[in-house]
């Protein structure tokens, strides 16, 4: 049971129009939002998180995590190469491995307690975004259909909110900062919620040092704080075997 349950759990982190806004509810007082835009969502959240020339120099990304279950340890490396489209994500416990993802050449794989499975054309549409470091500035390449929902409350703060419908027509919400315009949440049906939190400067890009997931499956949010990430570095191949 707890090795299924550590096997649910990593594989639950490892799965993420132009419209007039609401009024957003801030800080106790009516907040009048007019005129919003994906596209103006979208270029404050690259402008805070660094500027549109840094992100698009991002080549690819890796990202370690730790978090911890049942009073074991999980370790999560995850590997973003944007400029070959390819995907990593490997759980460990105890230096061993627990689950495993790859995404290369239009095709996928995931290994989780000695099973092996291929990721069929709907699970590929709704994780190709994953190869992305930001997406968002990919929603055509991706096939996405994207609206502006309006605004609500993340956690007391006011959060523009984007709907995405992937090709597979899989959905899912993204929140935006109204002030900061930084993401703090991602949300569906299907891997519950990422909470974004505690941003930090990395060679001049803004990243979370901290996320938050919770879903319908696991008994209680699970806190994963993010301990090192590393841009435009040579990636050995070997990385993304199956």
């Amino acid at each position: 049971m707890k090795k299924a349950m550590i096997a649910l759990v990593a594989s639950l982190m490892m799965s993420g129009v132009d419209v007039q806004a609401n009024e957003a509810v801030k800080k106790g007082s009516l907040v009048s939002i007019q005129d919003v835009t994906v596209k103006e969502v979208v270029d404050k959240y690259i402008s805070a998180a660094g500027g549109i020339e840094k992100i698009k120099a991002i080549k690819n990304m890796e990202m370690n995590m730790e978090t911890e279950i049942q009073g074991m340890t999980l370790v999560i490396k995850a590997v973003t190469d944007q400029e070959n489209h390819r995907l990593l994500n490997l759980t460990k416990m105890n230096g061993n491995q627990v689950a495993k993802t790859v995404i290369r050449d239009n095709q996928g794989k995931v290994v989780s307690m000695g099973q092996e499975q291929d990721l069929t054309e709907d699970q590929l549409n709704s994780m190709k975004s994953q190869t992305f470091v930001f997406p968002e500035l990919f929603y055509e390449e991706l096939g996405y259909e994207v609206t502006y929902g309006g605004t609500e409350d993340v956690e007391g703060e006011a959060a523009h909110k984007l709907l995405l419908k992937d090709a597979s027509g899989v959905e899912t919400s993204e929140f935006y900062s109204v002030e900061s315009g930084l993401k703090l949440k991602t949300a569906s049906e299907a891997a519950g919620t990422v909470s974004y939190k505690d941003y930090q400067e990395v060679d001049g890009i803004m990243v979370p040092s901290k996320m938050v997931i919770a879903n319908s499956m696991m008994p209680t949010a699970m806190e994963a704080n993010i301990t090192s990430v590393v841009f435009n570095q040579e990636l050995d191949s070997t990385l993304f075997e199956w």
